[in-house]
């Protein structure tokens, strides 16, 4: 009978480094946890290089984090040159050992970065806007508080938006592009479309043109978004979607933001303040019920929540003082 054989140091790593990179993109189901808890299980190797893979991801987070300029070596310890005692011998020994060591856990690093798809990370402050290019003629415009990561998956573009709002344009002209939002997956295919996960509201997708296809759990239950369709994607919720659609009205208030601009067709005054609370640290307070219910329409500045309190305080007949930090709405006395 023929002998089974015994797994390579460098297949576990890269099996590893493959879990590991499984685990970002997202929570592992209980199909997937139990797979993993196996896995680890069957050789007690495989604990130690997991736990090596998971430190490699975590530094080059942590690296990528400290921005571009970072560079290792301003990080290293002085080296002081002392007169050679009677054991410099053993010492240097001992040293050229410990060498030895972290040569060969360097080489173990590399490797392991080699085999994990590490993603680029965007990211923008309260009231920032940023254009990325991604290649192939697709761009990503990342609006206020947003934050996603960009992979390179053997030549496929792979887009998972953490919280914000991002525009993806020209995506999937050539390769089809994934994006993921709330554990649900999105395909594409030279569209250009909105992927939003703000704070307390179900995620959402307003696709502007070209092809978009929500993925269910199964192959067959998939839901393709048409032109100015819009669809919320709550959390729990199965596979059935109605996508809604989009007159060119509303999706040009839609995408205001991207001029710089707020929409508003009806919102109240307290949705409003909302609204400017994604794009401001100074808070819009509507001190008064009543007034919070009026409902305001017009093209703002984003970054002018005093100009628009002004401007709304003139048409409701209420004042705007400015204390500790706060823009307040109030009736006039």
């Amino acid at each position: 009978m023929p002998v089974e054989e015994r797994e390579t140091s460098q297949d576990i790593d890269r099996i590893a480094a493959e879990w590991v990179a499984r685990m970002d993109r997202a929570p592992l189901s209980a199909s997937e946890a139990w797979e993993l808890k196996q896995w680890l299980a069957g050789d007690r190797r495989r604990r130690g290089a997991f736990t090596r893979a998971r430190a490699v991801w975590m530094r080059s987070e942590s690296a990528r984090a400290l921005g571009p300029q970072y560079d290792p070596e301003d990080f290293r310890p002085a080296v002081v040159v002392t007169s050679p005692g009677p054991h410099a011998g053993r010492r240097r020994r001992r040293l050229m050992e410990w060498g030895g060591a972290m040569a060969a856990s360097l080489v173990l690093v590399v490797m392991l970065m080699a085999t994990l798809q590490m993603p680029t990370a965007y990211a923008t402050a309260k009231g920032e806007m940023r254009t990325v290019p991604l290649g192939d003629g697709a761009t990503v415009t990342l609006n206020t508080d947003t934050r996603i990561k960009v992979y390179d998956e053997q030549g496929r573009r792979r887009i998972r938006v953490l919280r914000g709002e991002v525009l993806i344009e020209g995506a999937g002209t050539a390769v089809s592009t994934l994006v993921e939002i709330d554990g649900k997956r999105l395909e594409a295919t030279a569209a250009t479309f909105v992927v939003r996960k703000l704070e307390g509201r179900p995620a959402q997708v307003l696709v502007q043109e070209g092809s978009v296809v929500l993925a269910g759990a199964t192959q067959s239950s998939k839901t393709p978004l048409t032109p100015n369709t819009g669809l919320s994607l709550p959390q729990g919720k199965g596979d059935e979607w109605n996508p809604t659609p989009l007159s060119s009205g509303q999706m040009g208030r839609e995408l205001a933001w991207r001029e710089g601009k707020i929409a508003l067709q009806g919102e109240t005054l307290a949705e409003a303040a909302a609204v400017y609370a994604r794009y401001s640290d100074t808070p819009i307070v509507i001190a008064d019920q009543d007034l919070a219910r009026m409902q305001v329409t017009g093209l703002f500045a984003v970054n002018n929540p005093l100009g628009f309190s002004r401007a709304v305080a003139e048409v409701f007949d209420a004042e705007v003082r400015q204390e500790d930090g706060r823009i307040i709405v109030a009736r006039a006395h």
